[in-house]
């Protein structure tokens, strides 16, 4: 166990574990929750471990349980890379992070690098899991803020959005619902009735229509992509069907929430107006049913296919 004293606050003594039972009793989302003998058993599964400045404790996109507590320092949540980083959130004494993966078996939704020297515990998923099946009351309190960080986070991946202040994004995180579908789910179909807009978590999606019998792959779709706004917009039926291609999480608005927002808020409803037209346009141009979206799509299926992984 690496606990390098030398990255601690020169004002502070004390024992690492004593440190760590402190960060454990702070912990935001479930913190006053535990009991003497839970928090004992927290600190006896768990690693406390150090972290360099830069080091990336959590990368987007990787399939890992482990879940961390922070007990000394400073991480940031963030989406992207180089100019097109977006920092999602900064988190600090006490924060828990890495339990949505773990709870819920989802690749990582963002990645978090550590921005100053800190001290961390690590804990298995396994060990977080034990624990709040024990607990009824912890295991709500733990998924209330599994929603509250998956669709804030979910909200500023999407570029029109990552420049809002917290509050304006707030009124489509009261009216969002997270929606799970299975690889092969039809997410949404052609011709159908649209009252919802998407975001997608994770996962990956295929656009495609119906034209002279044959199916025409029209785009992918991935974490940070939406659709569905072209109904929304215009009240017309759905242009077009979306596949789940593998496990898809999706944060669902409603029309009329949705509708309510872009009013407030014209910057974005110019935007989303061009897209929707330009997609539009794209999904009703005739075109040969054989794409460069097809291949993509063939070997996304091929890979899937061939991984036991993506079917447990």
């Amino acid at each position: 166990m690496n606990t390098e004293q030398k990255i601690m606050p020169p004002a502070d003594t004390r024992p690492l574990r004593e440190i760590a039972g402190q960060a454990i009793s702070s912990q935001l989302a479930f913190g006053d929750l535990l009991g003497a003998e839970e928090k004992r058993y927290l600190l006896d599964h768990g690693v406390v471990r150090s972290a360099r400045a830069g080091e990336r404790i959590c990368e987007r996109h990787q399939v890992d349980t482990r879940v961390y507590i922070l007990v000394i320092g400073a991480v940031e949540v963030s989406e992207g890379e180089g100019r097109e980083k977006v920092v999602l959130a900064r988190l600090r004494r006490g924060e828990i992070f890495g339990e949505i993966s773990a709870l819920f078996h989802l690749p990582r939704i963002s990645t978090v690098t550590v921005t100053r020297p800190s001290v961390l515990l690590e804990l298995s998923g396994e060990v977080l899991e034990r624990l709040l099946r024990r607990r009824p009351l912890l295991r709500d309190a733990v998924l209330l803020r599994y929603r509250q960080r998956i669709i804030e986070t979910a909200l500023r991946a999407v570029s029109l959005f990552r420049h809002l202040p917290a509050e304006r994004l707030q009124i489509l995180a009261d009216n969002a619902v997270l929606s799970s579908f299975p690889e092969g789910g039809d997410i949404v179909r052609e011709h159908d009735g649209g009252d919802a807009l998407y975001f997608i978590i994770s996962g990956q999606a295929r656009v495609s229509r119906e034209i002279n019998g044959e199916t025409l792959n029209l785009a992918l779709l991935q974490a940070g992509d939406y659709f569905g706004e072209w109904s929304v917009l215009t009240g017309a039926p759905r242009a077009a069907t979306v596949t789940a291609l593998s496990q898809v999480e999706v944060l669902q608005v409603d029309c009329q929430p949705f509708l309510r927002f872009i009013q407030d808020n014209p910057r974005v409803r110019d935007r989303i107006d061009m897209v929707a037209y330009n997609r539009h346009a794209r999904s009703v141009l005739p075109a040969a049913p054989a794409t460069e979206v097809d291949d993509i799509v063939r070997e996304i299926e091929t890979i899937i296919a061939g991984d036991p992984d993506t079917h447990a």
